[in-house]
């Protein structure tokens, strides 16, 4: 299945009122992927790779369906 930030970015919102931010992590020197929750708080811990947010966050149904006919609507 074929992805981006922006695509995990719109299936978090719209299907959970999650944000995906792009932050620093000072202690790793590297950029990292966190969730955010509806009130501006980090949810748990960063994601290294977006294969990494994409594996978590599909374990919601709405979430994977979102993304799955968002892959099927651009073939």
């Amino acid at each position: 299945m074929d992805y981006d930030a922006t695509l995990l970015r719109n299936a978090l919102i719209v299907c959970t009122g999650y944000d995906l931010r792009l932050t620093f992590d000072d202690t790793d020197d590297a950029n990292v992927y966190a969730l955010i929750d509806p009130y501006g708080e980090q949810d748990g811990d960063t994601f290294e790779t977006l294969e990494d947010v994409f594996d978590y966050i599909t374990n919601n149904d709405q979430v994977f369906n979102y993304i799955h006919a968002a892959n099927f609507a651009y073939q």
